[in-house]
């Protein structure tokens, strides 16, 4: 391997580190803030809490339908090239597409939580909450998925992960002062008025880092190809936030224990601090897969892949390590009703969480390739498992079905792609061997 080479590997891999320095930094806060508010609101209000919260994820993941992960894809190549009028457009495109759809789904799912008779009057109010915070919060994650696509990948996580969750903390603070108190509702409330000031933060970054070519540049629209394009990219995204919420909104549903769904959505927290490696960390490789796929450099490709694991198989290891013999001790710093129902889900989700961040690389291959119907199926088959399962082990098992359910389906459906995309990079190198 060269030493041009190597130093770029190098170079990508500090950054990755310093990128799952500030996410781990973010989730601490967010955990903490979860602990605190466990605490504070009792079972059924953290239940409220919960069950919004999954809710926003759900519908943040929806809105913008692909184009914000698409964005990775398309625009540093855009860039690269110098093609500034499709930037520009494609820019515009994401922009109207995310708020075009949040300002479609919100009020349908408000107006579905505010009827539906499952819920509790809390988590009512609650959901309809996280429904009026979702433009802001969707053009934020959108706003995140450009910055990173113009090489700002540690200022974009710093606002997704440090400044949300930081000044929704101040804001549940300042709630305490105030003659109400703090309940589920509210707590989702804290959270939109953060989503909606770090928007602000982030129009100004975004304003910063955005060439100035692509601001004077007329725009040259392909918004049919766009959308057909970002589409993989949509399935697989709403399809991986499903298998991830969907346990919290079952439990809700099918037992009336709110301890069962605090201890599952207490674990799920827990479990979640790893899973930061990969979501903050896969930006930089992404970006740089994108370069490496466009231009055939599978060798490089291989390379990439073997410096991510070499950072990432001690940290998942000692993860482990940690919250196998600590389990009943994190979880009781939630609410000491959690460590008896939440144990062996812990466990579960720590053991599933760590596989699929060690494999989270390996469905991008594929949506850069356009292996659509391969994404399709396995997604498909993962949601259709999880739910079977669902509906099988909750009403017997509580929370240890649930973290079973969610397991099985994401081991299942990153053992497919693991090996999906091995079969795509070696008939890749097949290509250009016979060239």
């Amino acid at each position: 391997m060269g030493t041009a080479l190597r130093g770029r590997i190098v170079r990508h891999s500090s950054q990755a580190i310093k990128l799952a320095a500030i996410a781990f930094a973010g989730q601490g806060i967010t955990y903490v803030l979860t602990m605190f508010l466990a605490r504070r609101l009792g079972i059924d209000g953290f239940e409220a809490y919960v069950v919004a919260s999954a809710a926003f994820i759900l519908m943040v993941a929806f809105a913008p339908l692909g184009i914000e992960k698409y964005t990775l894809r398309l625009l540093p190549a855009l860039v690269a090239r110098g093609d500034w009028s499709s930037a520009r457009a494609f820019v515009r495109h994401g922009l109207r597409r995310t708020l075009q759809a949040s300002l479609i789904v919100g009020p349908v799912v408000g107006a579905w939580a505010w009827w539906a008779r499952d819920f509790s009057s809390a988590t009512r109010m609650a959901i309809v909450v996280s429904c009026l915070a979702l433009p802001a919060g969707a053009l934020f994650h959108y706003g995140v998925e450009l910055l990173s696509a113009l090489g700002r990948e540690m200022r974009a996580l710093a606002l997704f992960r440090v400044a949300v969750p930081g000044l929704t903390f101040a804001f549940v603070g300042a709630s305490l002062a105030s003659p109400l108190a703090l309940s589920g509702p509210m707590a989702v409330g804290c959270w939109g008025i953060a989503w909606a000031l770090a928007l602000a933060m982030m129009a100004i970054e975004v304003r910063r880092a955005i060439p100035p070519e692509i601001l004077r540049a007329q725009p040259a629209e392909e918004s049919s190809r766009w959308s057909a394009e970002s589409r993989p990219f949509f399935i697989y995204r709403i399809s991986l936030v499903v298998l991830g919420q969907a346990g919290v909104i079952a439990l809700d549903l099918l037992q009336p224990s709110g301890a069962v769904v605090g201890a599952y959505a207490a674990a799920m927290g827990t479990a979640g601090l790893v899973a930061v490696l990969a979501t903050a960390t896969n930006r930089v490789y992404a970006r740089r897969l994108s370069v490496l796929l466009e231009k055939r450099e599978i060798a490089n490709v291989l390379e990439l892949r073997r410096e991510r694991l070499r950072w990432l198989l001690p940290a998942l290891v000692v993860f482990l390590v940690v919250t196998f013999v600590f389990s009943g001790e994190l979880l009781a710093l939630f609410r000491p009703e959690f460590a008896v129902e939440g144990v062996v889900p812990l466990r579960v989700l720590a053991v599933a969480t760590a596989f699929s961040v060690l494999f989270a690389l390996t469905p991008t291959y594929l949506k850069y390739r356009r292996r659509n119907r391969d994404t399709y199926v396995t997604v498909a088959c993962a949601a259709a498992a999880q739910g079977l399962l669902l509906l099988l082990l909750i009403p017997r098992l509580g929370a240890t079905g649930a973290a079973i359910a969610y397991a099985i389906s994401m081991c299942g459906m990153y053992c497919a792609f693991a090996w999906l995309s091995l079969r795509e990079l070696a008939l890749l190198k097949a290509e250009d061997e016979s060239c």
